[in-house]
Order: C-alpha cells, then sequence, then structure tokens
C-alpha cells in the first residue's frame, strides 16, 4: 500500500479531510449564528392564529374527555413544568401556544396566559391560573367575571378570536366551545354524529374554553437551525466522503501514472540505461520535471559517448605506440644493421669483385627501407591535440619529417578551433598524406596548407615527386593509405581529392565542414 498508493492515498485523504471540513465548519458556522442570532417578535397578526389554534384543541380534547367519562379530567387546566413568562406569550411547535399551570398564591394584574373552562351558567369549572379564577366562581378580583361576560357576548354557540386591550395591558383572547357529540346508533350506515346531552340537560354545548395570552411573543431568530438543517448537514457529510474520495483517486491518477514513470526511467539511469526519454505533458511543475529529466539523460549520454571515444582513442594511441615501439626496436634495428654491414663488405670487395653490384643493390635497398620505417614510424607517432591544438600538433608533425628523415616539409598553417573529433581526423590524414609522399614519391619538398573559412576548413599535401597516375584502373581504389584517408575524411562528412600525373608530383586535398555530421 505504500509503494503503490503512498501519495494518491496521501492527496486523496487530504481531499476528503477538506471536503469533511469544509461540511463541519459550515454546519457550526450556522449552529453559531443561530446560536449568536438575537430572537425576533411574532407579530400579533401571526399570534392570534396560535391562540386561535390552542383553545380549538383545548376544546376537543376537553370534549373527548367528557364524552367518554361524562365530566372534566380534574380543576387544572395548564401544563406543569412550563415557566410563567408574564407579559410573553410562548407559541409551541404544534402552531399553538403553551398555557402554564400557574400556581402563584396572588393574582398579577400583568397580562399572563391562561385557560378556564366556563360552563353555560358561567361557573368556571377548571383553570390554570386559580389565584385569578377559582374553580366555582363567578369571576375573579382581578377581572371580575371577565370569563361570564365573554360567554354572554358570544351568544350560542360561543366561539371567536380578537385582540383587546385591558387595563393590565394588551391581549389576544380565542374562545371554543365544547361540544358534546357522539355517532348516531340508531342510524346505522349513516355516520352522522348525534348531540349528547350536557350535564345540565340543555343540549349538546357543555362550556366554553376561553384562553387569553399577552398580546407579544419572542419569534425565532435571525437564522434557525432547525434538524431539518442539521441532518442536511449530515447527509451532505455523508455524501461528500464518498465524493471526495472518487475526486481524489481520478484527479491524482494521471499525476501519480507520470511520477511512476519518472521513478521507473530514473533506475533505468541509474542502471545505465541513458537511451529512454520520457515524453512530456503538459506545461506543469511534473512537466517541468520531465524536461529536465530528458536534458539530464542526454547530457548524460553524450558525456558517456565522449568517454566511450576517449577511451578508444587512448587505446588507438597506446596501440599505435605499442606499434611503433616494437617496429623501432626490432626490425629498424634489424635493418641498420643489415646496412652496416652491407656497406662494410662494400668497402671490403675489390673493385673489380663479381658480386660488387649485387652488395651495392643490398645496401641501397636496406637504407630506402629504413627510410620508409623511419616514416611508417612517424606516421604512427601520437600528439596530443588536447594540450597543443590543431596547428601545434601539424607543425611538430613537419619539424619531425625535417629533423629525421631530411625531407623539407613547408608548413602553411591557420589556427583553428574545430571540435576534437574533426581535428584528430585531419591529422590522421596529414601525417598519412606525408608518409605516402616519403615512400612513393621520392619528393624533395613537401608543402602542408591548413585553412579554415567560415563554413568549411580545407587541408592540402602537395609534393614535387615523381606522381602517378591517378586515372589508371590500379590507382583508382588506392592502397590501404588512401582507402584509409578516404574513410577518415567521409567520416566527418568531408570530400577527398587526389590529383597527380607522372612526373608532376601529387596533390591531396581534403575538405571538411566545421560542424561534421
Amino acid at each position: 500500500m505504500k509503494g503503490r498508493w503512498g501519495l494518491q492515498a496521501k492527496m486523496t485523504a487530504s481531499y476528503v479531510a477538506i471536503t469533511a471540513g469544509a461540511v463541519l465548519a459550515t454546519e457550526l458556522v450556522i449552529l453559531g449564528a443561530a446560536a449568536l442570532s438575537p430572537p425576533g417578535q411574532l407579530s400579533r397578526q401571526d399570534l392570534q392564529p396560535r391562540v386561535r389554534v390552542a383553545a380549538a384543541g383545548l376544546a376537543a380534547k376537553l370534549a373527548a374527555t367528557v364524552i367518554r367519562s361524562g365530566r372534566l379530567p380534574g380543576p387544572e387546566l395548564g401544563t406543569p413544568g412550563i415557566p410563567v413568562t408574564p407579559g410573553q406569550a410562548q407559541p409551541d411547535s404544534s402552531g399553538g401556544v403553551a398555557i402554564p399551570q400557574t400556581t402563584t398564591p396572588l393574582c398579577d394584574l400583568a397580562p399572563a396566559s391562561f385557560a378556564v373552562v366556563v360552563s353555560r351558567a358561567g361557573t368556571v369549572l377548571a383553570t390554570s391560573y386559580p389565584a385569578c379564577y377559582p374553580v366555582g366562581s363567578q369571576g375573579a378580583d382581578a377581572e371580575a367575571g371577565a370569563p361570564r361576560k365573554m360567554l354572554r357576548s358570544f351568544g350560542q354557540p360561543a366561539g371567536g378570536s380578537a385582540q383587546a386591550s385591558l387595563p393590565s395591558g394588551p391581549v389576544i383572547w380565542a374562545a371554543a366551545p365544547i361540544m358534546l357529540t357522539a355517532p348516531d346508533k340508531g342510524a346505522p350506515g349513516q355516520g352522522q354524529p348525534a348531540p349528547v346531552p350536557s350535564p345540565s340537560g340543555q343540549g349538546p354545548e357543555f362550556g366554553m374554553v376561553y384562553l387569553e395570552v399577552p398580546a407579544a411573543a419572542p419569534g425565532p431568530g435571525g437564522i434557525r437551525a432547525s434538524s431539518s438543517l442539521i441532518t442536511t448537514g449530515l447527509v451532505v457529510l455523508l455524501v461528500a466522503v464518498p465524493a471526495g474520495l472518487a475526486f481524489g483517486l481520478l484527479s491524482t491518477r494521471r499525476l501519480t501514472r507520470r511520477l511512476k514513470r519518472l521513478a521507473a526511467s530514473t533506475l533505468e539511469v541509474a542502471d545505465g540505461g541513458f537511451e529512454g526519454r520520457i515524453p512530456v505533458s503538459g506545461t506543469d511543475e511534473v512537466a517541468q520535471l520531465e524536461e529536465n529529466f530528458n536534458r539530464m539523460a542526454g547530457r548524460l549520454q553524450a558525456s558517456v559517448d565522449a568517454q566511450r571515444q576517449l577511451a578508444e582513442a587512448n587505446a588507438r594511441h597506446q596501440e599505435r605506440s605499442r606499434i611503433a615501439r616494437e617496429l623501432h626496436d626490432s626490425i629498424s634495428q634489424e635493418l641498420f644493421s643489415l646496412s652496416v654491414l652491407a656497406g662494410g663488405l662494400r668497402r671490403a670487395l675489390p673493385a673489380g669483385s663479381p658480386v660488387l653490384a649485387e652488395v651495392e643493390t643490398m645496401e641501397r635497398t636496406a637504407g630506402d627501407t629504413m627510410r620508409e620505417m623511419q616514416g611508417l614510424l612517424l606516421a604512427l607517432r601520437p600528439v596530443a591535440l588536447e594540450e597543443a591544438g590543431l596547428a601545434s600538433a601539424l607543425e611538430q608533425v613537419c619539424a619531425a619529417y625535417r629533423a629525421r628523415l631530411g625531407v623539407e616539409v613547408r608548413a602553411e598553417l591557420e589556427p583553428v578551433a574545430l571540435p576534437s573529433a574533426l581535428e584528430h581526423a585531419i591529422l590522421r590524414v596529414t601525417q598519412e598524406a606525408l608518409a605516402n609522399a616519403v615512400r612513393h614519391s621520392g619528393a624533395e619538398v613537401i608543402w602542408v596548407r591548413l585553412h579554415g573559412g567560415p563554413d568549411r576548413v580545407t587541408l592540402e599535401v602537395a609534393d614535387d615527386g615523381r606522381g602517378f597516375d591517378a586515372g589508371a584502373p590500379h590507382a583508382a581504389g588506392g592502397g590501404l593509405g588512401l582507402r584509409a584517408m578516404r574513410d577518415r575524411t567521409a567520416e566527418q562528412g568531408g570530400q577527398l581529392a587526389i590529383s597527380s600525373a607522372p612526373g608532376t608530383g601529387t596533390v591531396v586535398y581534403a575538405s571538411f565542414p566545421r560542424a561534421p555530421r
């Protein structure tokens, strides 16, 4: 899991955590705003329907109890445990208002929330505020006879709702009749309600519920943190987790694939494989990393190739040096001994000896062979291009031919800056051309010219020797030396031309581009 999904798992987990954190933070902000938001006030128009609903609901509840048991459940109407809030009504969650059971011993003149049940005769049958409306009374000290007056003003059946201004303050009241009805068993199948006689025997109207509250009530705050809002937040949170997980996996899949490809390519480079390149995707930071990796791999490949070429060149130089030493230490010494013996024999023979001519021929042949061997050793002699430069290296070769073979070599060399491979090729072509001129042409003077132009560099090696027929069939392919010069020139994208005729000398002309292919 760590090796395969490490980065992807971390990024996906961060997406999920951020999404869940955003949802939770939003919920907390809403809850905090709801907690800190000051409550508003219900208008009287909004409070009056609540009072009416509460009165009708209480009347229906009491009617059901009277029908079932024939009497009220008791003299208390209010709900115990609800705090008494003088001057403020208390809306409840059912769309009505809460009526507390007020147990204070004294009747307060301030507007309060209360309910009373009054009979048709105006007698209080049940109350939530016994200090002001005691059971069995026809009124109270605070508002004497108010329920009774209300009942008489409604007519039969009693009911209604309105706003009123009392000496103690504005109130909202509502009245609802307690109707005693039951299904008519004498008319089966019709399901029509039949009146149930009241205890007083005066019809189905048992009495009236009178409910009064202050004309002020707290409303919801600026923001309401309802249960549905909290539930919605939890649902969003549950949906956000898999959504964030899917988004994280999809959005990081391409990135992790590119990083894995980079890691695999890095291992290939570490194992010595510099040929592979990574396709660059996009313009982001990973794309820059891919470009830099390709550039690094290219430079490493070029460096390794240069080191390989340098090692091969060093190996060739060492081999050439070894061959030159072997030729000098063995064959050159034997040729020198043969030349000395032939000279001594020639001097010891009388003038008319019949073998004198053969001895003289042997002496000349040994001398010529030593001369050619000396030229071959000069051609094999390594020259440090890196330390001296091309012009200085060619000057050293020319000076060696002058000093060791006594051949006049005139050098006209321009300093040019060229790639090392091209410098090496020009040096070897020059050495081969000089060696051929010394061995085969019998030249007394050799000219070596090097000229560097803006696009090409030219090399010319000319001699005043005996020359040869360059157009002859046997000269078309050339010897080993000519083939070597052509191959070296072609490797650098250059051209080699040889101009010669019997008795006119030979000119070797080579032209190279400054940026070889």
